[in-house]
């Protein structure tokens, strides 16, 4: 399997949005927004 650029910017993309989850002052639709992102992006990283 080749690793790519694309794959590269998924796993910083998927990075960068757990840890936006880690902050504080985030509204529940903010959270529920990114929650349901990564979601998408883990089942198109075929992580799930």
């Amino acid at each position: 399997m080749e690793y790519t650029c694309l794959d590269y910017q998924s796993e910083m993309k998927l990075l960068g949005l757990k840890k936006r989850l880690e902050e504080e002052d985030l509204s529940e639709e903010e959270k529920a927004l990114i929650v349901q992102e990564v979601k998408e992006l883990e089942k198109d990283m075929k992580m799930n």
